[in-house]
């Protein structure tokens, strides 16, 4: 059954004004439950826009996910483990979810987690990354790989690239990678990739793959993440695709990923990698804890590692560290 905030959303979806009676009379749900259920979502940040004795609706129609159509999208995609998805209204995090069954003694193998709303959703290195619910695509994929951890160094890297070259095919062209694992366009960054090495047992890794992509949220401008951010709305023009749809496709995609990943590692995708790259040829600072390197981007050699040319010629590789481009201008786009 569709969660109450989903119906809510469904009913907001109208092409004028509805009153919390009215609202209640489309959901099946009570004038007080309606009331308090606006409420959390406006603060959660959905752009709604009304009053009391106007009405309500939402400032720009959405639709929720809709897991009937989901699975059958994944099944005509022939992703391998449609019934091991999961649709959850909210959520701390999509990731966190998975560890959690994990931990739990479950086995997470193909195991998708879709969310609406994160509450605490992050990126690399710990950062809050939060965006309007029913805006955006939210979900982590479980796998587990007959691998040592050591070995899945450049997994981040591919799933970047399979991810870019979904948006590419649906018109994104601008969008590029920035190392190791965020999702960049000229405008700003529009999501990023969080690989999360879990647990070892014997010689399986089990890892947790978290995407986020911003789809349509105007409330982004006004977010202080220091650095500028976009959506895919604006990179397409206003025109984006059924969010059900492009779920669909991206897990698919993730896990043709992970399966080439799982058979031949990182190298089959190194010059898509470095075609995609956004400091290829820049002068790029990479920071780290104990240094701060600067020099030419030079991509990443096939351990997925990235390479600087510095001034005296010799390439440095980069394990591990923020990388922030600096522009002749000055300007700065950094992580």
């Amino acid at each position: 059954m569709m969660a109450e905030r989903a119906r809510l959303v469904r009913a907001l979806s109208t092409t004028k004004p509805a009153s919390k009676v009215e609202l209640g009379q489309l959901t099946g749900l009570s004038e007080a439950r309606v009331s308090a259920l606006l409420s959390e979502l406006e603060q959660d940040g959905l752009p709604l826009c009304g009053k009391p004795e106007r009405g309500y609706q939402l400032a720009f129609a959405l639709a929720p996910i809709d897991l009937s159509h989901l699975k059958r999208a994944l099944a005509l995609s022939g992703f391998p483990f449609v019934e091991e998805v999961v649709l959850l209204d909210a959520v701390d995090s999509t990731s966190d979810w998975l560890t959690r069954a994990q931990g739990a003694g479950h086995d997470i193998h193909g195991r998708a987690c879709v969310t609406e709303y994160q509450s605490a959703g992050r990126g690399r290195r710990g950062r809050a990354w939060q965006g309007a619910p029913y805006c955006h695509l939210m979900l982590s994929l479980g796998w587990r790989f007959k691998k040592a951890a050591v070995e899945l160094s450049g997994l981040s890297l591919c799933v970047g690239v399979a991810i870019a070259d979904r948006l590419h095919s649906l018109g994104a062209v601008d969008i590029g990678l920035k190392w190791p694992n965020d999702l960049l366009c000229p405008a700003g960054k529009l999501g990023g990739v969080l690989v999360e090495v879990n647990s070892r047992t014997g010689e399986d890794a089990g890892v947790v793959i978290g995407v986020g992509i911003n789809l349509y949220d105007p409330s982004l401008a006004d977010l202080n993440a220091g650095q500028p951010i976009t959506d895919l709305a604006t990179q397409l023009g206003g025109i984006v695709p059924q969010r059900t749809d492009l779920i669909a496709s991206i897990l698919a995609d993730l896990a043709q990923a992970v399966k080439q990943f799982e058979s031949v590692g990182f190298i089959a995708q190194r010059d898509r990698w470095n075609a995609l790259d956004v400091f290829s040829g820049q002068k790029v600072s990479a920071f780290s804890a104990q240094q701060k390197l600067v020099g030419i981007g030079e991509g990443v050699d096939p351990s997925g590692r990235y390479q600087l040319r510095c001034d005296d010629g010799a390439v440095a590789t980069i394990i591990a560290g923020d990388i922030s481009l600096s522009l002749t201008c000055g300007d700065t786009l950094e992580s």
